[in-house]
C-alpha cells in the first residue's frame, strides 16, 4: 500500500515535470515562429493561459493543440497589448534619464511624478497577462482593471515581485535551468499569485451584491 501510494505521487510529479518541460518548449518554439518580436508576447500570453488551465484543474488537453489556439486566436491583441507596454515603459524610462538630476524645483516634481507613474507602471505590468487570459474584457480595459487590481492587492503585487527577483538569481545561479523549466514554471508561479487577488476580489464584490440585496 506504502509503495504504490510513493509510485503515485512519485508519477504524478513526472507528469508535472514533463507538463512544465513541454509547456517551456512550447513557448519557445512559437516564441521563434513569430520571429521573436512578433512572437514573444502572443506565446507568452498563450503560456499564462495553459497555466490558468492548470490552476482551474484541467489537465487532460493537448498543451500543444491548446496553445496553438490561444496563440493565433490572440496573435494581434496580444502583441498590441505587448508594445503598448513595451513603449510605455521605454517612455518613463526615457522621462526618468531626462529629470533624473533635477536642477530646480519643477524638474523634482518632475522625477517625483515619473518614479510614481513608473511604479504604478510596474505593478500595472505584473497583472496585464493574468487579468488579459482570466477575464472575458475589451483589450483596453484589461491595462485598467490590471491596475485597479494591483492597488487593491499590494501583498499579491510584492509576492509577485519577489518571485521575479529569486526567479532572476536562480537563473544567474543556475543557467543551466532556462531552456527547460525557467518561464513556465515562473508563469505558472505568478499566474497563480493573480488568481489569488481574482478571488479576494471576486469574494468582496460577492459579499457587497449580498449586502445590497439584504438593504
Amino acid at each position: 500500500m506504502f509503495q504504490q501510494g510513493y509510485m503515485g505521487k512519485l508519477n504524478t510529479i513526472m507528469e508535472w515535470i514533463m507538463r512544465f518541460f513541454v509547456l517551456q518548449l512550447v513557448w519557445i518554439l512559437f516564441s521563434f515562429a513569430g520571429l521573436i518580436v512578433g512572437g514573444i508576447f502572443p506565446a507568452t500570453f498563450s503560456m499564462f493561459a495553459i497555466c490558468r488551465k492548470w490552476l482551474n484543474k484541467e489537465t487532460e488537453f493537448s498543451i500543444f493543440r491548446e496553445f496553438k489556439a490561444y496563440f493565433c486566436e490572440g496573435f494581434i491583441k496580444t502583441n498590441l497589448l505587448g508594445l503598448l507596454m513595451t513603449a510605455t515603459g521605454f517612455s518613463l524610462y526615457y522621462y526618468y534619464q531626462l529629470f533624473k538630476a533635477p536642477a530646480n524645483l519643477t524638474e523634482t516634481v518632475l522625477v517625483i511624478i515619473v518614479w510614481i507613474a513608473g511604479i504604478l507602471y510596474i505593478m500595472t505590468v505584473l497583472f496585464i497577462i493574468p487579468v488579459y487570459v482570466h477575464f472575458d474584457i475589451k483589450l483596453f480595459s484589461v491595462i485598467r482593471h490590471a491596475a485597479i487590481i494591483a492597488i487593491a492587492h499590494p501583498f499579491q503585487v510584492l509576492s509577485m515581485a519577489a518571485l521575479i527577483a529569486c526567479f532572476c538569481i536562480l537563473i544567474i545561479l543556475i543557467p543551466g535551468l532556462f531552456p527547460f523549466f525557467s518561464f513556465s514554471l515562473l508563469s505558472f508561479g505568478l499566474m497563480w499569485m493573480a488568481k489569488t487577488a481574482f478571488i479576494k476580489m471576486e469574494q468582496k464584490i460577492s459579499i457587497l451584491s449580498q449586502s445590497n440585496s439584504v438593504i
